[in-house]
């Protein structure tokens, strides 16, 4: 997959294109980028995707978690098989760019669109005026194709960005994963904590999500760890340890089975399952032995439920 940041220097071929944020990346995206790629496929032409950066929503002075940050939202497109990825500077002047306008110059005569693929609830151009039903007049008007994908739905729910947002800050992981297609995982490089993991008899690994970074609910997780080409079963605590007040909200993990030092490696860390939500123990002695609680049930979940083994990693 080959990505751009400007889309006047996107190689002029006939593309199918598809737009969108798709922050999570959830079942719904994915519908709409297996449209988009079967539709070059059999159209012949290259499938190209038209992201945005930052989220509109951010721009505007929206506190906005990102469930899914950039580098991972282009390794999931070029794993869905898209041929382009176009990163769109989303800035205001390119936010007041009337939805005729968007049509002509950009999908037109920059990328070569002869058909487009959008979600239900799409939107474009200057304060979100171009809806479905203009982009469906525009496109036709103009001889490009263009189909809509309706949601994609889990019971009753229509699977959205927002809906994983709200059950990620519930700490209902396992609902995400449904919706997701995959466990929600933060990535990060291992940096140096204050050690008292260590002192505890629970050494860990220590990351510290970005501001930007939608979270689940600080707690403590069953999580699945891939570093170093191999995966860990663990624990992790998410939060601002209240037991040690100061400093940063970090993520806090435990490998079971593991002897090395992880300080400088890169973690891709799987949250599974909520295990207890965080709290604030009497002492460095109490929440020790909370501690081997936590890790004495991860290991029976995993004993247990061998579906949960088998269907997570």
């Amino acid at each position: 997959m080959k990505i751009y940041f400007d889309y006047k220097k996107i190689p002029l071929n006939g593309t199918v294109v598809t737009l969108g944020n798709f922050d999570g990346f959830h079942l719904g995206h994915q519908r709409i980028l297996r449209e988009t790629v079967a539709k070059s496929n059999l159209l012949g032409l290259t499938s190209l995707v038209m992201t945005f950066h930052p989220h509109p929503r951010r721009l505007f002075g929206a506190d906005l978690p990102i469930i899914t940050p950039l580098g991972q939202k282009l390794s999931l497109l070029k794993k869905a098989g898209a041929s382009i990825a176009l990163v769109q500077p989303f800035t205001k002047a390119f936010a007041a760019t009337p939805p005729a306008r968007f049509i002509e110059d950009i999908l037109l005569a920059a990328l070569n669109c002869r058909h487009v693929v959008v979600g239900y609830d799409y939107s474009f151009g200057r304060a979100g005026a171009g809806d479905i039903s203009l982009i469906q007049q525009l496109t036709e008007s103009r001889g490009i194709g263009c189909d809509i994908i309706p949601p994609v739905r889990y019971g009753e729910e229509i699977i959205s960005s927002s809906a994983i947002r709200r059950y990620l800050a519930q700490g209902n992981v396992e609902m995400a994963a449904k919706y997701m297609g995959r466990p929600f995982a933060i990535k990060g490089r291992v940096a140096s904590g204050a050690g008292r993991g260590k002192s505890l008899g629970f050494p860990t690994a220590n990351l510290y999500p970005v501001s930007s970074a939608a979270l689940p609910a600080f707690g403590v997780y069953l999580v699945n760890v891939c570093t170093g080409g191999c995966r860990y079963w663990g624990i992790a605590n998410l939060g601002n340890h209240p037991t040690f007040p100061g400093g940063k909200i970090s993520l806090e993990v435990f490998l079971f089975e593991f002897e090395g030092d992880l300080y400088g490696s890169m973690l891709a860390v799987s949250f599974i399952k909520l295990l207890r939500t965080e709290r604030k123990f009497p002492d460095a002695a109490s929440l020790s032995r909370q501690q081997q609680q936590d890790v004495k049930l991860a290991k029976t979940l995993l004993t247990k439920d061998i579906m949960l083994k088998l269907q997570r990693i």
